[in-house]
């Protein structure tokens, strides 16, 4: 029994080359190991990277989509429609050039109708809506419902998706116990 025990005490060479052996195996697989973890770091942090190129492409895209890169533009033909429209009232222009500005600016309230834009105007006694529209008068009154709402539209305009391309000229009531409807003083802005 004793020769056994010697036997199993003293490592043969063949022992010393399996553990060494097993030793560089596990050092390879721990070094795999370190190596597969940081690609797949890198490779999370590209997908990421990718996702959000792809996202920002895709609300660019719905941009575009909607049509909202023709913002500008419509902005320029609604305050062209409505800044100038009101030449046509001149009687002293000759018909025929009359008649061509009105055929030209029907083109542009075609032109934003097609994209979803509309020519508004505001209802005398309709309640005032502040995105949408800005104060060129204000008219006293004593009457508490008609606070804020419109006494006169002085000049339309133009809304898309319901946020203002151009916004309407509008007089509107204010309320004052001591007033007896007077016109206040202008309020104009540009």
């Amino acid at each position: 029994m004793e020769t056994q025990t010697e036997n199993c005490a003293e490592d043969t060479p063949e022992q010393n080359q399996l553990e060494a052996t097993l030793e560089k195996i596990l050092e390879l697989q721990n070094k795999n190991s370190r190596q597969l973890v940081q690609s797949l770091r890198e490779n999370v942090n590209f997908q990421n990277q990718v996702r959000l190129g792809m996202q920002k492409e895709l609300e660019t895209l719905k941009e575009q989509q909607r049509g909202e890169q023709f913002t500008p533009i419509l902005k320029s033909v609604a305050t062209v429609c409505v800044e100038y429209r009101k030449i046509l009232s001149d009687e002293s222009l000759p018909r025929k050039l009359r008649r061509t500005l009105s055929l030209m600016f029907d083109e542009l309230e075609d032109i934003l109708s097609e994209y979803d834009a509309e020519v508004f105007s505001s209802a005398v006694g309709e309640q005032r809506r502040p995105l949408l529209t800005k104060i060129v008068n204000t008219i006293t009154t004593n009457d508490k419902n008609l606070h804020n709402t419109i006494a006169r539209s002085c000049r339309p305009g133009v809304m898309r998706n319901g946020k203002p391309l151009y916004r309407e000229f509008v007089d509107v009531y204010v309320f004052d116990a001591n007033a007896g409807g007077k016109k206040s003083q202008s309020v104009r802005t540009k």
